[in-house]
């Protein structure tokens, strides 16, 4: 039954997508779901942040396919759409960060209790058997899931980023569950709507005037969802893969929020202070241009990616990718910044050449 509703989920969900996308743009404007230019944001003319809306709607569209009583998709609408409304009247009204961090606690929640999805065990990182959160199980679910959400909602700063980083991470589920497991059948459907959107937000020429943002809807929901997602196929005794092999799929989101954070506390600031400290921010200040850095981040993330899932089916223990994955992060803003800086002082060189 779910190869069978395989094709029709994933044909569906980015169909509707595509259409919500184009029904929805000229009335963007009357709903205030404009984001203009103006201080951090450096985007050209204003642009419909609807993304998110038709991203969630294209994705449940696909979904109504697949009927198994094993996974439990009306929580995850449930959860998914107090994330997307939220995520909306954010876009809208800007609300205070408290608001946000309610609903999001609120959709992790119904997670844990409605879906029955919680990180119970994070496999065996430092080499001494499987470690259970046990009593902590719902804070650290908490705690995961709140960064996962706001790494994907932090890195949405230039075109097509967030997106592709996202379908980067739900295709490696997808690719470690299986055709016939029903959390592929998800991570594909997701994945198609995406890819919907980003027909309208990926950069290229020949779409600049139908631009389109996710906004924060699109990017808190594809974080979210990401987790609910992967928690299915790495947690309870039928897991499939190790949450540390999860780690590798979100590497760059992940490193990016971590990275911002530390450096904000150590400049005495709070760590959720905005600035343009992103990973994004250091290529472009290297003079790289939107798709070149898109390009750069991308290929990074799936490389990461593609490293997880041979250690998964080669069966690399948990501590030798834990300890890696850690030595990786601690030293990925200074790879970011050599690459900046490397073309930076090529960009330099060639024009004093051309000058000459």
């Amino acid at each position: 039954m779910i190869e069978n509703n395989l094709f029709g989920a994933v044909s569906v969900a980015a169909l509707i997508s595509v259409v919500t996308l184009a029904a929805l743009r000229p009335a963007a404007g009357a709903l205030g779901l404009i984001d203009k230019p103006g201080g951090r944001k450096l985007h050209d003319g204003d642009v419909p942040v609807i993304g998110g809306i038709a991203m969630f709607i294209g994705m449940f569209a696909g979904l109504l396919l697949v009927k198994d009583p094993a996974y439990q998709l009306l929580p995850l609408f449930a959860a998914s759409s107090f994330i997307l409304f939220v995520g909306v009247l954010d876009d809208r009204f800007h609300l205070p960060a408290t608001v946000r961090m309610s609903a999001q606690i609120a959709a992790v929640l119904i997670m844990i209790y409605g879906a029955h999805l919680p990180l119970a065990s994070i496999g065996a990182p430092f080499g001494m058997g499987e470690i259970s959160m046990g009593r902590f199980t719902l804070v650290f679910t908490m705690l995961v899931t709140l960064t996962m959400i706001n790494a994907y909602n932090l890195i949405d700063g230039v075109d097509g980023l967030a997106g592709s980083l996202a379908l980067i991470a739900l295709l490696s589920v997808a690719a470690v569950a299986g055709a016939n497991h029903i959390g592929s059948v998800v991570a594909l459907t997701v994945s198609a709507a995406i890819v919907g959107f980003l027909i309208f937000n990926f950069p290229t020429p020949w779409n600049r005037k139908a631009r389109t943002f996710m906004g924060d809807a699109g990017s808190t929901l594809l974080g979210f969802t990401i987790v609910w997602i992967t928690l299915g196929v790495s947690q309870g005794s039928e897991r499939l893969v190790s949450p540390v092999i999860c780690l590798w799929f979100a590497s760059i989101p992940v490193y990016d929020l971590l990275t911002c954070f530390v450096r904000r506390m150590l400049d005495g600031k709070s760590p959720f202070t905005p600035g343009r400290d992103h990973f994004h921010h250091e290529l472009m200040r290297g003079g790289f241009g939107v798709r070149e850095t898109l390009g750069i981040l991308t290929v990074l993330q799936a490389t990461y990616a593609i490293v997880g899932l041979l250690a998964h089916f080669n069966g690399v223990p948990d501590v030798v990718m834990f300890s890696a994955w850690s030595v990786l992060g601690l030293t990925q803003y200074r790879v970011v910044r050599f690459i900046s800086r490397h073309h930076s002082h090529y960009l330099h060189r060639k024009g004093a050449g051309n000058a000459n």
